[in-house]
């Protein structure tokens, strides 16, 4: 008797949190529902429009400590205290809601921080119904963040994170979530790694710019390590690919003049990027051969970067790449594999971290 006990016990506290039934993935979306002049004021009942389906997340970003956005463009999606405003999401269904954080410091950060950041979720839970991810401090491994490249101090506060979110928001998953390592092995994920007991899911940030694979044995992007086998697999830990996308290169930006070159179109904007999305999302063998592989994100922005060029990202926006990505979701469907968004019937309103502070 109390070894079948002991065995529940070990079996409760290993099983993963919000891990959709029946072998089903989560399909959700990274929108640019800021103000700004390209991409910008997109929205979740927009893009649900777009696609024909109630999109399972959607994900947002905040600070740690909460502070308003430096970009006035983002300011419409945080409260005056930087806490996500919860009207940006007006889908009208029960998508949870995929919380990145980004911390501002890591020796910066006190319990109090965390702790309001879990009754936050906690919060949002209580006032809409939705479930909530939490994305504590993606892509620690690179140096574009400020807590990028520091392992010790990262490990510290994901230790005290998860100790106090476990405890006041037990329902709230945490996603540890590095960039990938790339061929030249030059972003390790093992200094990084927290232990299994302190990891609810595994995350990665994946984009295909036109060179090498997204996710096989031999790792994402064709690196070294393979964060599927040797994180996944190991801990038996359900992986989110919390960031992908298939860029279109648009032009490069010359940063002295501000004027843009228009590129090459190569293969055009369709085949370029439903290229990308058709080697794994939309590709018929790739949850047999990655299992664990439970939610999958689509980044939907344009962004300026890599040596000044203008990335289009999004699937969902010229005529002809939507109609083959909705396509492909409508394939997808009719195989049963998606868990998408029901609709919601209930009031919501705005949450207030003072409510539930303790």
């Amino acid at each position: 008797m109390a070894v079948i006990l002991l065995l529940v016990l070990f079996l409760s506290a290993s099983a993963a949190k919000l891990v959709p039934p029946d072998d089903k993935i989560i399909f959700g979306a990274w929108l640019d529902t800021s103000s700004g002049p390209v991409s910008g004021n997109d929205s979740p009942s927009a893009f649900n429009k777009r696609i024909g389906f109630n999109t399972g997340s959607f994900q947002i970003w905040q600070n740690l400590p909460p502070q308003p956005p430096k970009q006035e463009a983002d300011l419409g999606n945080h409260n005056a205290d930087g806490t996500i405003k919860m009207s940006v999401f007006d889908d009208g269904t029960l998508a949870s809601i995929f919380l990145t954080v980004y911390p501002l410091d890591l020796d910066f950060i006190t319990d109090q921080h965390i702790l309001d950041l879990a009754n936050q979720c906690n919060g949002i839970k209580k006032t809409t119904n939705r479930d909530v991810f939490l994305r504590l401090g993606p892509e620690m491994n690179g140096d574009w963040f400020k807590y990028g490249g520091k392992p010790k101090a990262f490990i510290s506060l994901w230790k005290r994170a998860h100790g106090i979110i476990s405890k006041t928001a037990p329902e709230v998953p945490l996603i540890w979530s590095p960039n990938y390592n790339g061929p030249a092995n030059k972003m390790p994920y093992d200094p990084y790694w927290p232990g299994e007991e302190y990891v609810d899911w595994i995350g990665i940030s994946v984009y295909w710019k036109g060179f090498a694979n997204l996710i096989d044995a031999q790792g994402p992007e064709g690196g070294p390590v393979s964060i599927y086998r040797e994180y996944a697999v190991k801990y038996n830990k359900p992986l989110v690919i919390a960031e992908s996308a298939g860029t279109f290169h648009l032009a490069t930006l010359d940063a002295k003049t501000g004027e843009l070159a228009a590129l090459d179109r190569g293969a055009g904007r369709e085949k370029t990027v439903m290229s990308f999305w058709n080697s794994f999302l939309f590709k018929p063998t790739f949850y047999n051969e990655f299992p664990l592989v439970k939610m999958i994100f689509c980044f939907e922005m344009v962004k300026t970067e890599d040596m000044d060029t203008v990335n289009d990202y999004r699937a969902t926006h010229d005529p002809a790449t939507l109609a083959a990505f909705v396509q492909g979701l409508n394939n997808l469907d009719g195989t049963g594999k998606v868990a998408w968004a029901s609709s919601s019937t209930h009031s919501k309103r705005e949450f207030k971290v003072e409510e539930y502070r303790r």
